[in-house]
């Protein structure tokens, strides 16, 4: 328990970081939303590329689908427990109600996530909890939008699913495939070999910014976000789902099916994080309660300061 604690600790010290320097003006709500631009369009694709293409081969790949499946149940659990506790809440009006369910559906699925996998397992856990991904963005466009829409889906919506991670992923898969299906092999020490080792440790070496950019980019929106109204029975109850009743239920499944230790563990670490701080934004594209979303967010990355190492130091200790 206590090597759990520390290692979540290590994480919030970069939290902390974005935190101070939006207070200190080091910056501001643009600058964020920029650096939040860099690092989903640019570095964590890079990061994708680069394990994925470094880490399996095309069979090895196909041998973890369990991932992105896992993921995909994982969202699915969390919007049938939202979808009946929606039912029994007491809202203020529906568009708190959809906030709400986005909530319960969708969690923080990558970048909290992605420093504690690289803590515990290594560039072997981050390739997993990246692959893995592939479900949780399709969970997102698609439950995480009929949720915050009330069951409805758009063409806008599933556009998303062309995203830069996700066509990163794609790239990835085509390279292996060609490696795969390619018999010829460019010669070691060669000129083309080496060309292709340091393409691919400069894009490693850009996707390394992934994970301190993002908790930054996490602290700097904590430090803006202005959620009014704490403690409300909405907002206690969607604490205790996402970071009690949700969890509980996935790692059920995730004992009783079959997956693999491997996916098993990392799958662990999806399932008890908190909200996502990307659901503020979300929640104002698609007209729902972005105040409520705040609220959550704050709530339930604090509350996981308890959660996490609690969770974590019963199931994978």
């Amino acid at each position: 328990m206590q090597i759990i604690v520390v290692r979540l600790l290590a994480v919030c010290s970069m939290v902390l970081m974005g935190v101070l320097a939006r207070r200190r003006g080091l910056l501001d709500s643009a600058g964020t939303r920029q650096i939040s631009h860099l690092v989903t369009n640019i570095l964590y694709p890079a990061a994708i590329y680069g394990t994925l293409v470094q880490t399996f081969t095309l069979p090895g790949l196909a041998a973890n689908w369990t991932l992105p499946a896992g993921t995909i149940m994982t969202m699915a659990v969390g919007f049938a427990i939202g979808l009946l506790a929606a039912l029994v809440v007491p809202f203020t009006g529906l568009r708190e109600r959809r906030a709400f369910h986005f909530q319960c559906t969708i969690n923080n699925y990558v970048f909290l996530a992605l420093p504690l996998v690289q803590i515990y397992w290594g560039s072997q856990g981050v390739a997993l909890l990246i692959f893995s991904t592939v479900g949780s963005e399709i969970a997102v466009w698609t439950l995480g939008v009929m949720a915050l829409t009330g069951q409805r889906l758009d063409a806008r919506a599933l556009r998303h699913l062309l995203s830069m991670p996700m066509a990163a992923i794609l790239a990835a898969v085509a390279t292996l495939a060609l490696a795969e299906v390619c018999a010829w092999r460019p010669a070691a020490g060669g000129l083309i070999e080496d060309l292709r080792a340091a393409l691919l440790a400069a894009v490693d070496m850009v996707g390394k910014g992934t994970v301190p950019l993002a908790m930054v980019v996490a602290g700097s929106r904590m430090a803006e976000l202005r959620p009014q109204h704490l403690w409300r029975w909405p907002q206690v109850a969607l604490v205790g789902l996402r970071l009690v009743v949700i969890p509980g239920a996935v790692l059920a499944l995730l004992h009783l099916l079959p997956f693999a230790p491997e996916a098993r563990q990392v799958l662990t670490v999806v399932a008890v994080m908190p909200s996502a701080v990307a659901s503020v934004m979300l929640s104002d594209i698609y007209q729902a309660d972005s105040d409520f979303a705040a609220a959550a967010v704050l709530l339930t990355h604090l509350g996981a300061l308890i959660t996490i190492p609690l969770w974590l130091g019963l199931v994978l200790v």
